[in-house]
């Protein structure tokens, strides 16, 4: 099968294969930071039982700059798709990114605007990843969406840029 195919059952669409580092058995659905805490909540089916199971994993914890930084360069992409110039990427914070099993994503983001104290918040409309008969998002954005599922990957195996200390309950410790 063609890497970042769907994998087709009867003519239906079963799952889009994601390609991941790491042995992850799952689908990353949705990725999504909080603009205020930057805590990432990822939302994701569980492959590893005979029934696909759906989890929500809200973070406890800081993500690592490298998973912001995977989200926030998703900017440009956002920018190119919903036809801003370049001079908004700057301006632009992404906030969630959704993946369909179809193979698509919608990114949403919020843009600064000059007169207006609150920002502009807006989803780019759902755009196949790989489509060779019409429009795609641009083969750097394939780059960054990987990045970006890996780092989602790390952070719901527990790699944080912050962990709480363990406790010493018995004195062990000093």
């Amino acid at each position: 099968m063609a890497k970042g195919k769907p994998k087709k059952t009867t003519g239906k669409v079963v799952q889009f294969k994601q390609k991941f580092e790491s042995n992850f058995e799952g689908f990353i659905k949705k990725i999504r930071i909080d603009a205020k805490t930057n805590i990432p909540e990822i939302d994701f089916n569980s492959n590893t039982s005979n029934a696909d199971n759906t989890t929500l994993s809200k973070g406890r914890g800081k993500p690592l700059d490298s998973f912001l930084k995977a989200m926030q360069d998703l900017a440009q992409g956002f920018c190119e798709i919903c036809e801003f110039s370049d001079d908004k990427v700057d301006e632009t914070l992404i906030t969630t990114v959704n993946f369909s099993e179809k193979g698509g994503v919608i990114i949403s983001g919020q843009v600064q605007l000059e007169n207006c104290p609150s920002p502009l918040c807006l989803n780019t409309p759902h755009v196949m990843i790989d489509n060779e008969q019409g429009f795609e998002v641009p083969q750097y954005m394939k780059e960054q969406l990987d990045v970006l599922r890996n780092e989602a990957v790390k952070y719901i195996r527990g790699e944080w840029a912050e962990k709480q200390q363990e406790l010493d309950f018995d004195g062990t410790n000093g």
